[in-house]
This record gives structure tokens, sequence and C-alpha cells, in this order.
């Protein structure tokens, strides 16, 4: 459980990245809800909750908070971290696509089938139906 002096400090330390991690009106509309909810005079318990209604409302600002609380990342570098591109996990590669081509012999005409749902069209210089590659047979 996090103390109510973390969630103040989060609070206070948060307030400068508002601009970068909202748009302009979400950041200032945080920034106010923020503001009221850091100088309530409710108790301790109900003014650490309002905190974090506030700072979970949008994805940014609770992915910042996650940071800053659990994995305690100094606030000038959460917004590197956030910023971050990461490809998704596992072996990227190639996806290649069936190569089709004119069953005569002479003709170069090739076609790539990139869904499934496309009809082999026919070639276009000797109107017959495009197979693909590996069914043609070398000549």
């Amino acid at each position: 459980m996090v103390s109510s002096p973390d969630i103040f400090q989060a609070a206070q330390a948060i307030r400068p990245y508002l601009p970068e991690l909202l748009t302009p009106a979400d950041a200032d509309a945080m920034a106010h809800r923020l503001e009221l909810a850091l100088r309530a005079t409710t108790d301790s318990s109900t003014q650490q909750a309002e905190i974090l209604s506030v700072l979970s409302a949008a994805d940014l600002t609770r992915e910042w908070l996650r940071l800053y609380q659990e994995e305690q990342k100094p606030a000038a570098d959460i917004l590197n971290i956030i910023r971050t591109y990461h490809p998704l996990p596992g072996k990227a590669g190639v996806v290649a696509s069936p190569r089709y081509c004119c069953p005569v012999a002479s003709c170069h005409q090739t076609w790539y089938r990139r869904e499934a749902s496309v009809e082999v069209p026919d070639c276009p210089i000797h109107g017959i139906k495009m197979v693909r590659e590996s069914k043609v047979q070398a000549g």
C-alpha cells in the first residue's frame, strides 16, 4: 500500500509533466482537479483517494504514476520511458506472399497474392489463369 506522503509527492511531481502527457484542455482540467484535491481539508485517506482518482483518469497519467510509485523511476525519466516504442514480443519476420506466374513458359508476368480472399487474376497477355509459382513447370 502506498502511503499518503508518497501520493502527495507523486501528485506534486507529475504536475509539470501534465502538458506533455495530455492534450492542453485535459492537462488544464487535470491540473485544476489535482490542485483542488491537494488543497482539500478532508481527512488524509479521502484526500489520497481523490488524488488517486484524478491521476488514474487518463491512461498516460496512470502509467506515469505506476512507474513513479511501483518502479521508483525518477520523474524526469518517466516521459522517455512512456514514449519509447516496444515491439510486440516474439519472433519477427517477413511474411511471404504467394507468387503467381503465367503458365506460358516464355511469359514473365507475375502477381503476388496479398490476401486469401482475392481471386487469382488472368495473365494480361495470354488471358489464362495465373498459377502459383511452385506449380509452374520449368521449361
